[in-house]
């Protein structure tokens, strides 16, 4: 079973932790700065590139952890420029089919019964659904960086609602991640009546965010393996060592 917890130790465990943190870091320190300075036409401007390289570095991760490779964030500019290009191919016209899908069927379905909040509750329905389907697409991408992969129909709706409720298991644990790690040095700044504008307390929030993007990496490649079937040759021995406790812990050094 994908445990966050191996995820957080891999990540903390691979080569060069610190450079590829700050280097991922200083694109999101540079918006978040913007952001804060009300420039809002900048922000966004550079935000929406921003967000297809971290899912480009994530679809990385994923692809070195299912190779059995050492590192999960690369250093490689060419091959993270070839990923966010091939993600944006594979991933960007099925969401777009599939919000359309989602608008549709909110905006037009009408439900036979009339119940308080039921409304609700079938909008949320779909639209987790539809979510749930984007990301196992971008999983089954990533896990080969194929764009076959990304419009592997079958596959991908019969492993959507597995992804979707393991993704609700890591929700709460991520929360409780983050906000012990954030939650820290936040009541520093709050004992000493510091702003949380501060440079120091966006880097340090920046840093954070890019370690989650490490630690989803390395939990989304577990959950690929285990729950959306592939190729045989993709389990012949690669990814789990009897008695080491982690999927992925058995990576070369």
């Amino acid at each position: 079973m994908a445990s966050l917890w191996d995820a957080v130790n891999d990540s903390i465990d691979e080569n060069h932790f610190i450079l590829k943190h700050i280097i991922y870091a200083l694109p999101i320190f540079f918006c978040a700065s913007l952001y804060i300075k009300n420039n809002v036409g900048l922000f966004y401007f550079f935000a929406f590139p921003i967000i297809f390289i971290m899912l480009g570095v994530m679809s990385c991760g994923i692809a070195n952890v299912r190779q059995n490779k050492r590192e999960i964030l690369t250093l490689n500019p060419i091959k993270l420029l070839y990923t966010v290009f091939s993600l944006t191919v594979a991933i960007v016209p099925l969401s777009a089919v599939m919000y359309f899908v989602g608008y549709c069927i909110t905006a037009f379905v009408k439900l036979p019964f009339d119940l308080p909040y039921l409304p609700v509750v079938f909008k949320s329905i779909v639209w987790i659904l539809v979510g749930s389907i984007v990301l196992t697409s971008f999983l089954s991408y990533s896990k080969s960086s194929s764009l076959k992969n990304a419009y592997n129909f079958p596959v991908i709706f019969e492993s959507c609602v597995d992804v979707f409720i393991n993704i609700l298991f890591l929700i709460p644990q991520l929360l409780i991640l983050n906000g012990i790690i954030i939650g820290a040095v936040w009541y520093l700044f709050f004992y000493f009546k510091l702003p949380l504008t501060n440079p120091f307390f966006v880097f340090y929030c920046s840093l954070v965010f890019v370690f989650n993007i490490s630690v989803l990496s390395d939990y989304f490649a577990q959950i690929s393996y285990e729950l959306i079937k592939g190729e045989d040759e993709e389990y012949k021995d690669n990814y789990y060592i009897k008695g080491t406790g982690s999927a992925f812990s058995s990576r070369k050094k």
